[in-house]
């Protein structure tokens, strides 16, 4: 993958981010520091599988732009790539009355 590809993906996946429900960043965030950890140690079964379990138990779709950050022509970047993703979750509240 080019890196102008990379820099899509790292826009798409902030997007993303920015898009799921809150139930979902509500599991992303109440696992944070463990996942934050597993990324940096670049544990990507261990992040694919957290991820994937916070998407399920809120049974949404995992989104194809994160399948593509696990992706093994992607190793090279993938730390940047899921923080990409972690960047607008984390420490997200949730909406109350469509208000943050």
């Amino acid at each position: 993958m080019s890196e102008k590809d990379i820099d899509t993906l790292v826009w798409r996946l902030k997007r993303r981010g920015d898009e799921i429900s809150d139930d979902v960043v509500k599991s992303i965030n109440s696992i944070a520091f463990r996942l934050l950890e597993q990324v940096r140690l670049g544990n990507k079964d261990n992040v694919f599988y957290m991820l994937l379990r916070c998407f399920k138990s809120n049974n949404e779709k995992f989104p194809n732009e994160l399948i593509e950050a696990f992706k093994p022509e992607n190793d090279r970047y993938f730390k940047t790539l899921i923080f990409s993703f972690l960047a607008p979750i984390l420490g997200k509240k949730e909406t109350e009355g469509g208000e943050e």
